[in-house]
């Protein structure tokens, strides 16, 4: 009973650091152009990120409990996973980095294929494949779209001419298309909290997807706030053309990433989208020699390597 309790303890704590970075990233465009107050965007985030939870969301959780590790998992392994993916957030979290949750989770869920020698290869390349394909098209298609309004040049003086007259509908059409950022993390993400604790939870997917989606919510409002600022201030100040632009490609490869049934690094898409509109806007030399993104690129790579390390060594020293 106690290890439950404190299985669930660290869930709640998981999906508030996880819930924080989801927040930063799907609420960057209506924050970072001013649209939204925090609080305003916290509520949407909450509201459209469980309704993603429980229409998508059960495909992600089948990949995470089923076709990463070949091993059946404990709940002694799912305390582990969810340790793993716990110090790892709350650092990344603490550094004020965005940082990917569902590559946290895969690679806590790779500690335990690797300390059974039951690791799914096959899996395991193909999230990290298709997340690097999605990645680059994230960048190439808010690259090309943005150079549609940036630089502003004669020829495309008539676009901002119209944007200028219906401002209010270009407003509300980000709102929404944060909304449909936050629908995406939930297709992906709380599947990333429920995963480890069905280890030892005999309850319905669903029933875990909705009952631990408002704690994202929580951690958006608590934690959520630094890593808000990185992403949406240091690295380029976002407009209101670019905010739209970045939402609504980066929620579409995510969602068709989750309809797949893979665990997605939405972290990864939104931050690539932002960097080609600082291309656009500072050049791709300046963009990628500023050191946040030095820094967020560093992190990226160390935070998975970590985990899976920190998930195989709990496993050799609890379980062997």
């Amino acid at each position: 009973m106690t290890g439950i309790i404190l299985l669930i303890i660290i869930g709640i704590f998981l999906a508030m650091n996880m819930g924080a970075s989801g927040f930063s990233i799907s609420f960057t465009p209506s924050c970072g152009s001013n649209l939204l107050k925090r609080n305003q965007a916290v509520v949407l985030y909450t509201v459209f990120l469980l309704v993603g939870a429980m229409l998508i969301g059960p495909r992600v959780v089948e990949t995470l409990t089923r076709k990463i590790s070949q091993q059946q998992i404990s709940g002694s392994s799912g305390l582990i996973i969810l340790i793993s993916a716990v110090i790892t957030m709350f650092t990344a979290n603490l550094l004020k980095i965005p940082q990917s949750t569902s590559f946290i989770t895969v690679s806590a869920f790779v500690g335990v294929g690797l300390f059974y020698h039951q690791l799914n290869w096959f899996t395991i390349l193909k999230i990290f494949y298709i997340a690097l394909i999605f990645s680059f098209l994230a960048y190439l298609s808010a690259y090309l779209i943005g150079s549609v309004f940036y630089p502003p040049r004669n020829n495309n003086l008539r676009f901002y001419e119209k944007v200028f007259i219906h401002r209010n509908k270009l407003r509300r059409f980000i709102i929404w298309t944060d909304c449909y950022s936050a629908f995406a993390v939930g297709t992906n993400n709380v599947a990333n909290v429920v995963a480890p604790l069905l280890a030892v939870l005999s309850v319905d997917p669903l029933i875990l997807l909705a009952t631990t989606a408002p704690f994202f919510g929580l951690g958006g409002y608590t934690f959520g706030k630094g890593v808000l600022h990185t992403i949406s201030k240091e690295i380029v100040s976002l407009g209101e053309i670019s905010a739209g632009i970045i939402s609504l490609v980066v929620s579409s490869f995510v969602v068709i990433a989750s309809l797949l049934g893979l665990p997605t690094p939405y972290v990864q898409f939104t931050t690539f989208s932002v960097l080609a509109i600082s291309s656009l806007k500072d050049s791709f030399n300046v963009t990628f020699k500023k050191t946040i993104v030095k820094r967020i690129f560093v992190v990226w790579v160390i935070m998975p390597l970590l985990t899976a390390t920190i998930s195989f060594l709990l496993h050799q020293l609890f379980l062997k």
